[in-house]
C-alpha cells in the first residue's frame, strides 16, 4: 500500500495506446483527472517492433494529458503483453528456527520463491504474488506473521517476460524524460480490474481480447493460480472477415461491429459492402457469423487446451469474465456460455471525468495499473523503489463531483 497521490499510467495496446492520470487516496480511492487515446502504431501481438513509431504514440497521449499545463509526468506505470508472457506457480522455504515470523522472514521466504526465476537465462521478473503460506506442518495460512516455527515456506505466482520484449518497450520511453516506475503484466492489470471480491474467491478466469492476444488470468480463493498469453486476437478475425469480402481492414472492422453472433438472420438478409476496387457485393449475414464465430471458437477451444493442460479446467466455477476490445463483439457472451456451460459477463469498464464518462470494455487495464499501483506488490516490496509520478504544477484542482472508484484486490 503507498501514499502516492496522482498517477499516470499508459497502456500500451495492439490496436490503441492509452493514458490517463488519476488520484489515489490513501484508501484506495481512484479519482479519474485526464484521460488520453490514440491509435496504437509501432506494436503487434502486444510487443514493440518499430520504436519510433510507439514513441511518436506515447508523445501524443503524454501531450494531451499534459495540455492544460496543470501537470507534468515525470514517471508513469505501464502494461506489458505479448506471448513471452509466462506465469507458474513456484515455492520457497526460510529456516526461521522457532522464533516469531518478521516481515523481513517474508520476504526472505519469497526471494527465495523467486530465484528460480532469476536463473532462467532471458528472463525478465514481472510479478512474485503469493498464494499461501506454510509454518511447519500448518498449511493454507494467509499471513504468518508473528507465528512461531521452525520453517517458513511460501507457494507463489510468478510472472515473467521476456529480457528483450520488456527492455523493447522500456526504450520506446528512453526518448522522452519519463521513467517507467513499474511495468504491469496486461492479463493480470485486467483481471484485478473487472473481477469482483466474490468471483475472486470461488474461482474466476479472465479473459482480455484485444487486438493481438488474448491473456488468460484465473483467481481463486483470492490468489492467481495461472496466466497465460495466447497470440490470436481481434485482428485476426479482421483479417478473416476482410479476406472473405475482398476488402479492406477499416471496412472489415465496421463489419464485425455490426454482426451478433447469437442471431439467426433470414436467408436473404445480406450486407452490401465496399470492395476493394470500388465493387459493392453482398453479402449473407450468415456466412459472417460463420466466419467471426469460427476464429471465436478457435479461441476459445485453445483457452480450454491451455486450462486442462495448466490443470485448473475445475478452479474457477464462477465462469468467465470477458474484456478488451475483442470482448465487445455481438454475441461473444453467449457463443462462450455455449462452449463452456459456465456462466459468462462482459466487464464494462467505466472512466469518469467529470461530467463525461468514457466507457469501453478495453479500458479494464488502464483501471488496473491503478489498481496495481496502488495493492503491495511481492516484486516492489523486495527493490524497495519510490518514485514521483506527477509533479502537479496547480494544486486544489479535484473536482468534489468526480465519481470516486473504490478499488480493491
Amino acid at each position: 500500500m503507498k501514499n502516492k497521490q496522482i498517477v499516470a499510467a499508459i497502456d500500451i495496446g495492439t490496436a490503441h495506446i492509452t493514458a490517463a492520470l488519476a488520484n489515489i487516496t490513501s484508501a484506495g480511492d481512484i479519482i479519474p483527472i485526464a484521460f488520453a487515446e490514440v491509435p496504437s502504431k509501432g506494436i503487434k501481438k502486444g510487443g514493440v517492433v518499430n520504436i519510433p513509431l510507439v514513441q511518436h504514440a506515447i508523445n501524443e497521449v503524454v501531450d494531451i494529458l499534459q495540455s492544460d499545463g496543470s501537470y507534468h509526468v515525470h514517471s508513469v506505470i505501464t502494461s506489458l503483453s505479448g506471448a513471452s508472457i509466462m506465469g507458474y506457480n513456484s515455492s520457497g522455504s526460510v529456516a526461521v528456527r522457532g522464533t516469531n515470523i518478521t516481515e523481513h522472514n517474508v520476504k526472505q521466504s519469497v526471494a527465495a520463491a523467486r530465484g528460480t526465476v532469476e536463473v532462467l537465462e532471458g528472463r525478465q521478473l514481472l510479478h512474485v504474488l503469493p498464494q499461501s503460506f506454510r509454518v511447519d506442518k500448518q498449511t493454507d495460512i494467509e499471513d504468518p506473521i508473528g507465528l512461531m516455527g521452525e520453517k517458513l515456506s511460501v507457494q507463489v505466482h510468478v510472472i515473467s517476460a521476456a529480457k528483450t520484449t520488456y527492455y523493447n518497450l522500456l526504450q520506446a520511453f528512453a526518448h522522452r524524460d519519463v521513467d517507467v516506475d513499474r511495468v504491469i503484466a496486461s492479463g493480470f492489470s485486467s483481471a484485478i480490474a473487472v473481477s469482483s471480491p466474490d468471483e475472486k474467491q470461488l474461482g474466476i478466469c479472465v479473459l482480455d481480447i484485444g487486438a493481438g492476444t488474448t491473456d488468460v488470468t484465473v483467481i481463486s480463493q483470492g490468489v492467481v493460480k495461472h496466466t497465460e498469453v495466447i497470440p490470436i486476437g481481434g485482428d485476426q478475425i479482421t483479417g478473416d472477415v476482410a479476406f472473405f469480402m475482398r476488402t479492406t481492414v477499416p471496412i472489415a472492422e465496421k463489419t464485425k461491429c455490426v454482426i451478433s453472433l447469437k442471431d439467426v438472420y433470414g436467408e436473404n438478409e445480406t450486407l452490401k459492402v465496399q470492395g476493394i476496387g470500388e465493387v459493392a457485393r453482398k453479402y449473407s449475414k450468415n456466412d459472417l457469423v460463420n466466419v467471426i464465430g469460427e476464429r471465436y471458437s478457435q479461441i476459445i477451444e485453445v483457452v480450454l487446451q491451455k486450462l486442462e493442460r495448466a490443470g485448473v479446467e475445475e478452479s474457477f466455477p464462477a465462469g468467465f469474465v470477458v474484456c478488451g476490445g475483442g470482448a465487445e463483439q455481438q454475441g461473444l457472451v453467449e457463443l462462450l456460455m455455449k462452449k463452456t456451460q459456465l456462466p459468462v459477463r462482459k466487464a464494462e469498464i467505466e472512466v469518469p471525468l467529470g461530467r463525461e464518462v468514457v466507457k469501453g470494455s478495453r479500458f479494464a487495464t488502464i483501471m488496473g495499473l491503478f489498481m496495481c499501483d496502488y495493492e503491495e506488490d511481492y516484486t516492489r516490496t523486495m527493490t524497495n523503489e519510490i518514485k514521483i509520478g506527477i509533479i502537479p504544477k496547480i494544486g486544489g484542482l479535484f473536482s468534489s463531483s468526480l465519481a470516486r472508484l473504490r478499488k480493491q484486490f
